[in-house]
């Protein structure tokens, strides 16, 4: 047995050195693998500044720092730690400058979004010392020095102005049906549908009444047995009901002379029923009207029968369905301008502006609003505004939309020419602003509009050739709808101009069809051998009838004849 052991040992005592030396290698290589590790944690290593916080850094930086404890190395570990305070200096900087950009960004778009939405409550006077004193009883009406305790810095103010921007597109529309092209029409909005009557266009005179679902996205015809075909008439859009005054039809060659109307029609959407009257005032056409605190109609200015432009403004009650007030008149006589009913910061009451249209002297209104003494109006005034003031136009919109007035199209009376541009008044900073187009660069006169939500709807009109599509152009305001929209800046080709395209395409598609048989039938014609004898003569000549044969047996090879 002694022998046995000796001789074991004997044998494989160079097999132990050998896994004793291994040994020794893996625990070497191990601890340089610790020592490794351990410089590596000493090291500032983040994925990303940007990606990582404050508490990251400071963590990490506080690892870095506990990490040795060699007395040894305590002039390198000072070296590497003024790199990493300057490093993370910098870093903490760059954090600060991002988070406060951030949370800046984030309050200005709360109170943007809180300005839009909040709404001025009407006949309600800011807390001024002129205002107590009016209630204490001074009767002092001078409204120039007067200081309101509620102001907005101006210089905030301009900057998001001046970066306002609207997007232009069109609605889509699944129906077969659809209202025709046309001008001088009028559109308004109850509840969730968009309802166009009236108008002219190249076929004549329209008296169809038509309706879009904005939800649905469709066309829909409303049949009435009554025949009333107007244009430059105007519309208004009052609880459940649509109410159309005045307008013009046909003209008279014979008699020289135009039709114009005073009638004033009722249509109730929910019954779908017409109720017409005829009114005593003054027929007119070409004139505005404007629904003023819900419950009356305000007409001003417009054309009679006698090719004459009126300078007045009416009342119109719609409870008691009666006029009222005596009529206010205007310098001039005025006709294709613009009105829209928006709150006055100066008295802190609902009134009504009006820009532009056409007068005698070849000129246009400036921006003026209608003074009220309680409910019955008095007046019109200027309004100062600073800014570049548009140039005056006729045929063209205005619509209120928060605390500004926004001017659409038009056409230039000096000029001729259309206006693209979009401009709008800052009631509360009395300031004219240009926008900036973006989407659609659509130029229109002679059209109509409305207000939905945070949209302007515009429908009809004149563009640069010809009239506009039968399509409801939708102008978005609110800026952070914008942001989301993706913005493609062109110009805008009309409908029609896109099915010229279209159908060009289709031709070139049908002449390549017939060149490619023309080409097949070159190929047969090829392969066809004759059997005609060679012509003896320079001029061959050849009988009809070994002709026609030929010309047969063509046509046969090419499988058109039988």
């Amino acid at each position: 047995m002694n022998y046995d052991s000796k001789r074991i040992e004997t044998n494989y005592s160079p097999y132990f050195e050998q896994v004793s030396l291994n040994k020794l290698k893996r625990d070497e290589y191990h601890s340089l693998q610790r020592i490794h590790d351990n410089n590596r944690k000493n090291k500032l290593l983040l994925p990303s500044i940007e990606n990582s916080t404050l508490e990251d850094i400071s963590m990490h930086f506080s690892k870095c720092v506990n990490s040795s404890k060699s007395p040894e190395k305590k002039v390198d570990k000072l070296q590497v730690n003024k790199y990493q305070l300057e490093f993370i200096q910098q870093s903490f900087l760059e954090l600060e400058q991002t988070k406060m950009s951030i949370t800046m960004r984030d309050m200005n778009n709360v109170r943007n979004k809180f300005n839009c939405h909040q709404r001025i409550i009407a006949n309600k006077e800011l807390y001024t010392v002129r205002n107590l004193e009016k209630q204490m009883g001074s009767n002092q009406e001078d409204y120039s020095n007067v200081m309101y305790l509620q102001q907005i810095p101006p210089q905030t103010k301009n900057k998001q102005e001046t970066n306002m921007a609207f997007f232009e597109e069109t609605l889509n529309a699944y129906s077969y049906a659809i209202p025709s092209r046309r001008e001088s029409a009028q559109i308004a909005v109850i509840r969730d549908k968009v309802y166009v009557f009236g108008g002219m266009s190249g076929a004549g005179l329209s008296s169809d009444l038509w309706s879009y679902d904005i939800k649905k996205q469709e066309w829909q015809l409303h049949q009435s047995d009554i025949n009333l075909k107007v244009t430059n008439h105007s519309m208004i859009a009052w609880k459940h009901m649509l109410i159309i005054f005045g307008g013009s039809g046909y003209y008279d060659h014979k008699m020289k002379i135009r039709q114009v109307y005073s009638t004033l029609a009722y249509f109730n959407t929910q019954t779908n029923q017409w109720s017409i009257t005829l009114e005593s005032i003054e027929p007119r056409r070409e004139h505005k009207a404007v629904l003023y605190l819900g419950k009356y109609m305000i007409i001003t200015g417009g054309i009679d029968s006698g090719e004459q432009l009126l300078n007045d403004t009416l009342m119109y009650s719609l409870d008691s369905r009666r006029w009222l007030g005596s009529k206010i008149y205007f310098d001039e006589g005025i006709a294709q301008h613009a009105i829209c009913e928006a709150f006055d910061f100066k008295r802190n009451v609902d009134t009504i502006y009006l820009f532009g249209g056409k007068t005698k002297s070849l000129g246009s209104f400036p921006l003026m609003r209608l003074v009220f003494s309680g409910q019955a109006p008095q007046s019109w005034e200027r309004v100062q505004g600073t800014g570049v003031s548009p140039q005056g136009r006729y045929n063209h919109t205005m619509e209120c939309l928060n605390d500004s007035l926004i001017l659409i199209g038009g056409r230039s009376q000096a000029i001729q020419e259309y206006q693209n541009e979009i401009l709008v008044f800052n009631l509360i900073l009395s300031q004219w602003i240009q926008v900036k187009r973006q989407g659609l660069m659509t130029k229109r006169w002679s059209h109509c509009s409305c207000i939905f939500a945070s949209n302007i709807f515009c429908f009809g009109g004149i563009g640069e050739v010809t009239y506009l599509p039968p399509v409801v152009f939708s102008i978005e305001t609110d800026q952070f709808k914008i942001k989301n929209k993706m913005v493609i800046i062109k110009r805008l080709s009309t409908i029609a101009e896109d099915m010229k395209k279209q159908n060009q395409e289709y031709k070139q598609i049908k002449r390549t069809c017939r060149l490619e048989k023309f080409r097949k039938a070159e190929k047969l014609y090829e392969k066809v051998t004759t059997f005609l004898p060679l012509p003896k003569m320079r001029t061959p000549k050849m009988r009809y009838d070994i002709w026609m044969q030929f010309i047969r047996k063509i046509l046969h090879s090419l499988n058109l004849i039988f």
